[in-house]
Formats: structure tokens, C-alpha cells, sequence
């Protein structure tokens, strides 16, 4: 795939670097035991060790620091099942901003309870969190407050795509970087800036099977609206909405997509868990699985599998272990 290089947005993941350093701190990057021997080199991104427990942190930070005081003074909206929520929420706090959050009304406790932590307003809705997407816009238009998306904005992506600088200063040889995907934000940013960094790296998609809408959607050359079943990895669950300018990020710059079973995801996050010592989310368990996948095509070779979040409730947790 031939990867377009010096956009804008790899111009806003540069400038992201620079807005967001004193408030999200670069995540380590750490040799995974299980997966790597004497020629193999396989390192987790711990993105779940920020102070939210998750990469959205990021995107978050870069867009509420981007704003003017005039636009914060009127406070924020936005929709999350609960890991970008929790991300607004705690630079909310951070910049004495209002903020209100519109998630499922099935979202994950521990990520409920995150939210409301950093004293944001969350409001339930019924059905595919793309419905909360949808009535967040709503009442972000009709109470003219500024609308946060959770991946369909080029400070989001930008802030995502700071995770692509730091994996480059630490590894300039990358042969792949496995990566969930959702709507495409922590995809888009990151496969951007490594495509200007180091083409060389192939990104590879992974999903878990219950809900792939951008895979499909990108399968078929246009964003569909497709219904979603249940699963562990709900910081990827969901519809996309139309229009995202994370859809032609991922047609440009993504190498391979994959799709894991729900046993598959489960294997691949019991594998982090043991290896680390870290809490991890479901949707870390699908970037592990997409690599257990192709585990043979890199060896001999340097992966890097970004470890999204450890936003996970207990009772779950405790099932899974």
C-alpha cells in the first residue's frame, strides 16, 4: 500500500505532542515475556497505565486544551461507553470545564464509575452506542455547547497518533503494530504517523467478530449502518457515524484487518494479564488475539500491540481469570 505522507493531521499529531506533555505523560513500552524469545521482539504500548486507565486520555487533552476559554466556558458534550468519556471528564476537571457525557445504558460499571468520578453529568441511552452519538450532537446543538466526538475530529486523532511518535523514539524498526479498532481514532492517528515515520511498518486492524462495523464498512467503500452483538471489547463496540474522517484514514493507511472470536479475545487478554501484571479491557484482549493469529508471519521479527486500557469491571475480571 502506497501511504500518503504529510498531511495535516500528521501536522496536528506533532502539534498534540507539544499541547498535551504536561498532562498525559509518555506510557512505557515493555517486552512482552510470552511472546517474545531470543529473535522475536514483542512489546505491549501501556496505554492502559495512564491516569485514566486508557489511551482516550490523549485525544481529550489535545482537543479541550485546543479550545479558546470563550468555548469552555460553555461547556462540553460528548458520547463515550466510558474509556473517552473518562478522558474528557478528567481534563474537565483539570480546566474547571462542565461536561456531560452521553453512553449506553448497558456501558460497564467500572467505566460508569470512572466517569462520574471526575464529576461529569453521564446520560444513558438505549440500544447501539452510536445512539448516544447521535442525541449527544442533539443536545450539543440545541444548548449551543461544543460537541466532542470520540474519534470523528482531527484533535482527537491527533492526540491518539502522539502514541505513533512515542513507539517510533523508543523502536525505529518496527516490522507491524497490531491496534483494536472502533471508530478509528487511536487507528487513524497512529497508522498516520507512522506511515510518515516509518513507512515501512505495516498497521494491522483488528476487531472483535460480535462488532466490526469500520472492517465491514471499509470491506464494502463506504460507512454502513450495521447492527452490533454483545462483547467484552465494548471500548470498540458499536456503530460508526457517518461521514467520520477516521473512515478514509483507515482505507489509506491500514495494511491488514482482522477479525478474533470472543474466546479468542479472552485467551488474548488472560496472555497480557499474566505477562504484565496489569489490569487490561477486552479490547486489548483483541489486539493480543490479531497477533496470536499471525504469530507465526513475525517471527524473527519487532511487534508492537497497543494496550489500550484496563478499564474493567471486577465481577468481569474475575470471570475471565
Amino acid at each position: 500500500m502506497s501511504k500518503k505522507l504529510g498531511t495535516d493531521q500528521f501536522i496536528e499529531i506533532a502539534k498534540a505532542s507539544a499541547r498535551i506533555k504536561h498532562v498525559v505523560a509518555p506510557t512505557p513500552l515493555r517486552l512482552s515475556k510470552t511472546l517474545s524469545d531470543s529473535d522475536t521482539r514483542v512489546f505491549f504500548k501501556m496505554e492502559n497505565l495512564n491516569p485514566t486507565g486508557s489511551f482516550k486520555l490523549r485525544g481529550a487533552a489535545n482537543k479541550i486544551l485546543s479550545m479558546t476559554d470563550a468555548e469552555r466556558k460553555k461547556g462540553v458534550v460528548t458520547a463515550s461507553t466510558g474509556n473517552h468519556g473518562a478522558g474528557v471528564g478528567y481534563m474537565c476537571q483539570k480546566t474547571g470545564t462542565k461536561g456531560t457525557v452521553f453512553g449506553p445504558d448497558d456501558m460497564s460499571q467500572a467505566k460508569y464509575d470512572g466517569m462520574v468520578s471526575y464529576g461529569v453529568d453521564v446520560v444513558k441511552n438505549e440500544g447501539d452506542p452510536i445512539n448516544g452519538e447521535k442525541n449527544a450532537r442533539k443536545f450539543a446543538a440545541e444548548n449551543d455547547i461544543p460537541f466532542i466526538s470520540p474519534y470523528n475530529d482531527p484533535q482527537i486523532v491527533g492526540g491518539q497518533g502522539t502514541i505513533g511518535f512515542e513507539l517510533f523514539s523508543e523502536v525505529q524498526d518496527l516490522d507491524a503494530v497490531f491496534i483494536s479498532l472502533g471508530g478509528g481514532g487511536l487507528m487513524s492517528g497512529i497508522a498516520i504517523a507512522m506511515a510518515n515515520l516509518s513507512p515501512k511498518t505495516k498497521i494491522i486492524a483488528v476487531s472483535p467478530s460480535n462488532s466490526n462495523v469500520m472492517m465491514q464498512s471499509v470491506a464494502a467503500g463506504e460507512v454502513l449502518d450495521l447492527p452490533s452483538d454483545p462483547t467484552l471489547s465494548d471500548g470498540t463496540a458499536g456503530g460508526v457515524e457517518m461521514g467520520t474522517i477516521t473512515f478514509e484514514y483507515c482505507c489509506d493507511y491500514v495494511d491488514e484487518y482482522l477479525e478474533v472470536s470472543e474466546e479468542e479475545l479472552i485467551e488474548g487478554l488472560r496472555i497480557f494479564i499474566d505477562d504484565t501484571n496489569t489490569i487490561g479491557e477486552g479490547a486489548v484482549g483483541v489486539a493480543v488475539a490479531g497477533y496470536l493469529k499471525q504469530q507465526e508471519k513475525w517471527t524473527s521479527k519487532k511487534v508492537a500491540i497497543i494496550a489500550c486500557g484496563g478499564n474493567i469491571s471486577r465481577s468481569v475480571l474475575k470471570e475471565i481469570l
